[in-house]
């Protein structure tokens, strides 16, 4: 029989006899697993079996009554094929969850098996001792960060992977965005009730377990049914979902010939490690713990994308030439790539209302007499740091210096990136700008794919390895030898961007920051209160300055080909200033320093309302504030209980132990609540300023023969 007519008449079999319901999974007739289709895995690698069909599991857990140790006291694994809910199971004990596991193995006939937790890291620490005790130890294991594996394999074929990291959002919100049938069924589960392994659930409780894992098979079908994927051949991470299709466009379009043209040398590589940078966050430091009337706020529409369709971009091998002056390296900037260590002797801000330092302490190798605003630093005797043409031309308008050298300079000469890469791109905004309002899971996954898409060209090439120590629960890093790593990174065929690219994307990004806070209206009191990487916050703004900022922006786009999205009427511009009247206007704002500030909203559907931005702290924060903007100050007290807020303690046992009442235990996270105590950075001025006498040798600043 063809495997098109076996699969319909399994489907046309299970469809009579067994429809869809949630059990207790001892009632569970798991030999139905049977007519679950497996199939043998395309590609290279180890000739391997897959079975068609997605499963979700999860488990609850609970505080005991005394002691910090907690347990898990209800699990489900929710299964689907044939684009329908097969059925959801639960269970008590983490031990009847192996049993559960266990019969998969015996009645599903393919090998593979993957199993989804959304945010496997919670529920590993909690099921481990028990999955090794039944299976073993796992063959592979895959982690971002210790205490966070995303995939791991076990020699009976099962395969458990992360999918809150595919999502890149909660259960909740995934659900919604994707509008599938199921939804994560809020409110029913009382997280602070002590329970034990024995105690029965009410109807409520039960619909929520069952939707926890209901809701994610559904998610993942429709993830599926977008990327044309099977289940394992799924990519990892929301990176990996735009990475594979740049490589198949890739490969049509000699990619890695591009690549192979300009990868940078070992060396290089940590040049370029050292020039690369993340957003900008900061906070004024003459309003610091201020109240400040009226701001308003601008959004770059899809900054990172926009850069990369409209500048220019290292394109060839990196060249040594002789060390060079600041003036050299500006004069050439846009014919020519630098990547160059700077060196300058008694750099000063131009003068003490410049709002935005640029130049960031913690890339600087070297500095005498640093005087520092939150990290960023207004002056200071000697500086050395690692950058490019683009930054430099933003510390050069900010900041005075008696002398200056730029050393260990490399330069390339300057291009578009190619056709097939920036129309991918531009394609992505096209679908985030026509699909909204239309079909959700085309649209989340527009969306995902457009945010995601920079994060593909600043990957490092040599990754550290992260090892959990099965036996005592710890991790560590276990490196080879990084040169040799980076070589095979190099040596890998599906190696088509070159690092270099996401580097100067943040650089050209941190200059249009600094470009658009240059509209603030400053001669008529304007104060540039905040800034926030693709975001500006300021009290008065020169409109005709932030038209002209768009137009330009739009010009930028226009010279390399590409112009506005029209949809219902309405053109959308990649890279453009956004102001929305209803959102980003807030009659009253503080800030305490980055990411620390305060606003109320002046207008719209939250119009009155105090609104947080606090690192580590839950928006619901406003609420402590108790709608009083002045309770936003150094010593303000954010309490866990009602911010959410919670701090993880791991918790490794020996080994598993059943306590007083009977429930079975193994490691654990005991989640607590966590206060919050809120500071003032400490605020600076030019006035502490301390200069020693430094000196250095100025090359000739007219040689440009090697250019």
């Amino acid at each position: 029989m063809k495997p098109s007519e076996l699969k319909k008449q399994r489907l046309e079999f299970l469809n009579k006899y067994y429809p869809y319901k949630m059990q207790f999974y001892m009632d569970f007739n798991f030999k139905i697993l049977n007519n679950i289709m497996y199939y043998k895995k395309a590609g290279r690698g180890i000739p391997r079996t897959y079975n068609d069909i997605i499963i979700m599991a999860d488990t609850e857990t609970s505080k005991k009554s005394k002691g910090d140790d907690n347990h898990i006291v209800a699990w489900t694994i929710s299964m689907r094929a044939f684009n329908r809910n097969i059925v959801t199971i639960w269970g008590r004990k983490p031990s009847e969850m192996m049993e559960a596991f266990q019969m998969l193995v015996d009645n599903l006939n393919g090998f593979e098996i993957y199993i989804y937790f959304h945010n496997l890291a919670y529920d590993w620490t909690f099921l481990k001792k028990f999955i090794f005790q039944k299976f073993g130890f796992p063959e592979k294991q895959l982690n971002t960060k210790p205490h966070y594996p995303i995939s791991i394999e076990f020699e009976n074929g099962i395969i458990l992977k992360d999918s809150l990291i595919l999502a890149q959002r909660n259960l909740d919100k995934w659900s919604k965005d994707l509008a599938v049938e199921h939804q994560k069924a809020v409110g029913k589960w009382d997280y602070d009730k002590l329970r034990n392994q024995n105690e029965s659930f009410s109807f409520d409780e039960l619909e929520y377990i069952e939707h926890d894992t209901l809701a994610g098979v559904e998610c993942i079908q429709a993830m599926m049914d977008t990327l044309g994927k099977s289940i394992y051949s799924m990519p990892y991470t929301a990176t990996g979902i735009p990475r594979e299709q740049v490589r198949e466009i890739g490969k049509e379009n000699r990619a890695r010939q591009w690549f192979l043209k300009q990868f940078l040398t070992w060396e290089q590589y940590q040049k370029a490690l050292m020039v690369y940078h993340g957003g900008y966050t900061h906070g004024f430091r003459k309003i610091i713990d201020k109240i400040v009337e009226w701001v308003k706020g601008y959004d770059f529409a899809s900054s990172y994308p926009f850069c990369m369709l409209a500048y220019k971009y290292p394109n060839g091998k990196f060249m040594k030439i002789a060390d060079k002056s600041v003036w050299y390296i500006l004069e050439f900037k846009e014919k020519y790539a630098f990547m160059f260590k700077l060196i300058l002797v008694n750099p000063i801000l131009k003068n003490d209302d410049i709002s935005m330092p640029a130049l960031q302490f913690s890339k600087c190798t070297k500095t005498i007499n640093a005087v520092l605003d939150n990290g960023r630093i207004l002056g200071a005797s000697y500086i050395e740091c690692y950058m490019n043409e683009v930054d430099l031309e933003v510390i050069c308008n900010q900041y005075d210096f008696d002398l200056n050298i730029c050393t260990e300079v490399e330069f390339t000469t300057k291009s578009y990136l190619p056709r097939w890469l920036t129309d991918y791109i531009y394609q992505l905004f096209i679908d985030k700008t026509k699909l909204k309002g239309q079909d959700p899971v085309l649209y989340a996954l527009a969306k995902s794919k457009l945010n995601s898409v920079y994060g593909m060209h600043c990957q490092r090439a040599v990754k550290d390895t992260i090892v959990e120590d099965y036996e005592t629960g710890e991790y560590f890093y276990s490196n080879e030898n990084e040169e040799e790593l980076y070589q095979k990174y190099i040596d890998r065929y599906t190696s088509i961007l070159p690092f270099q690219i996401g580097c100067w994307v943040t650089s050209y990004a941190y200059r249009n920051l600094f470009r658009l806070g240059y509209c603030v209206d400053y001669e008529n009191g304007g104060i540039w209160c905040y800034s926030d990487t693709d975001s500006c916050y300021a009290t008065k703004w020169n409109v005709d300055k932030v038209n002209q900022y768009n137009e330009n922006c739009k010009q930028l786009l226009l010279d390399n080909g590409y112009g506005a999205v029209n949809h219902n009427g309405r053109d959308y511009w990649l890279g453009v200033a956004e102001h929305d009247p209803k959102e980003d206007v807030y009659s009253e704002f503080k800030t305490l320093g980055a990411k620390r500030y305060c606003g109320r909203h002046a207008a719209g559907k939250h119009k009155g309302e105090l609104a947080i931005t606090l690192a580590g702290v839950p928006k619901v924060g406003y609420k402590c504030l108790k709608n009083d903007i002045n309770n936003f100050t150094s010593g303000m007290i954010f309490d866990g209980t009602t911010t959410g807020k919670l701090t993880h303690t791991y918790i490794n046992v020996d080994e598993i132990y059943i306590d007083e009442n009977g429930n079975e235990t193994g490691d654990s996270i005991n989640l607590t609540s966590c206060d919050y105590l809120l500071s003032a950075i400490d605020v600076r001025s030019l006035d502490d300023l301390v200069q020693e006498e430094v000196s250095i040798q100025i090359y000739d600043e007219k040689d440009y023969s090697l250019l």
